[in-house]
């Protein structure tokens, strides 16, 4: 798979599984309306994996509502779940790790979020 392709292949893939309540967004926003999931280059983006072959990072940023005095988890918890067979049954993607859930700070609001890291073959160049 190359570069130019993966990022949006992922949004595809992402705007298949997850309801449509869920906004998938694959470029860098100036806004957010949660629940939403951005496609994004992660770090390091592109390493060896082979003498041959690379591989390259994604996160998938899991944006799922505004922090609050006695929110909930559920909402993220259902995102992520939606996410993890979504990304098994698609063999060219690895699920790398699920962070813990976090506060991410948005234009001054604070969000509660959970990053899917993923990397996939770069084999096809």
């Amino acid at each position: 798979m190359k570069l130019s392709t993966a990022r949006v292949d992922l949004a595809t893939i992402m705007e298949a599984t997850l309801p449509d309540a869920v906004s998938v967004v694959d470029h860098l926003p100036d806004s957010i309306t949660p629940p939403c999931v951005l496609v994004a280059w992660a770090d390091p983006w592109v390493k060896p994996a082979t003498l041959c072959a690379y591989e390259a990072a994604m996160e998938l940023l899991v944006i799922a509502q505004r922090i609050e005095p006695g929110g909930k988890l559920e909402t993220l918890e259902e995102i992520v779940s939606a996410i993890l067979p979504a990304m098994k049954a698609n063999p060219d993607w690895q699920v790398v790790d699920v962070t813990a859930p976090y506060p991410m700070n948005v234009a001054g609001v604070d969000y509660l979020a959970a990053s899917v890291n993923l990397t996939y073959d770069m084999e096809d160049m």
